[in-house]
């Protein structure tokens, strides 16, 4: 039996509600692999939530990518998935492949985005300073999700590149089989977000990141909306430059299904910006988190508990 617990609100807005809150004590979140910045971000947020709500315990599931839940979010086994995979989210909404021989998993639900990830093209080879030379290059490529490969496939036709024949694919599934990939000399380059890992791949190996120009960047998010931009300065992150860079950010959100109460989520959503400062230190990235960024992306419909606690805020997402 889920536990009751009576919860004050000093808002103005819906003054009848949430008289008894009824929360889930314990909640599951599908998050990134063990060691990514999701994860650690994970883990910083839902330990603020189980000490500061009602919510005493959150178990965290590790999936390779945001299309490996939401079938099991649409069967009731998870709560919550954190994810950088808004087309995945919304593929799997509306049964659109690689979902539609199991039908639209319609009770999915966004609850907040919560940052965006620096996205783009990491080379080995030092002569390869434009995405124009990438002619015979082997890239991985996360092809599971559909939104890296239109990113790149516009990328290269942007520069006048088959992305058919004057590359070479390699799919992978998870980013530390492509990070191997790169160690081993199987591949050139890798196409994702600046991840710790290639730090690592750029000691051994060396390893640079391309520049996007605005001209590609405005083609990408035009033929796929759901991505953002980003300016990474000189001499910042897992892999710095010499000079600023231009990219793509992957726009990271956290979905609930339809079961999950309001009342779990309102708090889940409430704690979590009530205690960002006490849980943003985890990862430089936790800081983007903010009421603005919330709800810049309505992919799928927002849950109702998420709709209570913006409202709250002077929010509509509606």
């Amino acid at each position: 039996m889920k536990s009751m617990k009576i919860i004050a609100f000093t808002g103005f807005l819906f003054p009848s509600l949430f008289v008894s809150a009824e929360v889930d004590k314990i909640i599951t979140i599908a998050v990134p692999p063990e060691g990514s910045s999701g994860y650690v971000m994970a883990t910083g947020y839902s330990t603020a939530i189980t000490e500061n709500s009602a919510i005493e315990k959150a178990v965290l599931q590790p999936f390779a990518g945001a299309t490996s839940w939401p079938v099991r979010m649409s069967d009731g086994e998870l709560h919550f998935g954190q994810h950088c995979g808004y087309k995945a989210v919304v593929e799997a909404f509306n049964g659109l492949p690689p979902y539609d021989k199991v039908g639209p998993k319609q009770n999915l639900r966004t609850v907040l985005t919560g940052y965006g990830l620096p996205w783009g093209i990491h080379v080995i080879d030092p002569a390869v300073k434009d995405v124009s030379q990438l002619k015979g290059k082997r890239i991985f490529v996360q092809v599971s999700h559909t939104d890296h490969v239109i990113a790149v496939e516009t990328i290269l036709s942007s520069v006048g590149l088959d992305p058919k024949r004057d590359v070479r694919i390699l799919p992978y599934n998870s980013p530390q089989e492509a990070v191997q990939g790169l160690m081993t000399g199987r591949g050139d380059a890798m196409a994702f977000g600046l991840i710790p890992a290639l730090a690592e791949v750029r000691k051994a190996r060396g390893l640079h990141t391309l520049d996007l120009s605005p001209e590609i960047v405005s083609a990408i998010q035009k033929a796929d909306p759901v991505w953002g931009k980003v300016t990474v300065k000189a001499g910042v992150g897992a892999l710095p430059a010499e000079q600023d860079l231009s990219l793509l950010a992957i726009q990271c959100g956290i979905t609930a299904g339809a079961h999950v109460s309001d009342e779990t989520v309102y708090t889940f959503v409430k704690t979590l910006f009530d205690t960002k400062e006490k849980w943003q230190a985890v990862h430089p990235l936790a800081r983007q988190y903010s009421l603005e960024r919330a709800v810049s992306i309505r992919a799928i419909p927002f849950h109702p508990g998420a709709v209570k606690y913006f409202a709250e805020q002077g929010i509509s997402v509606k």
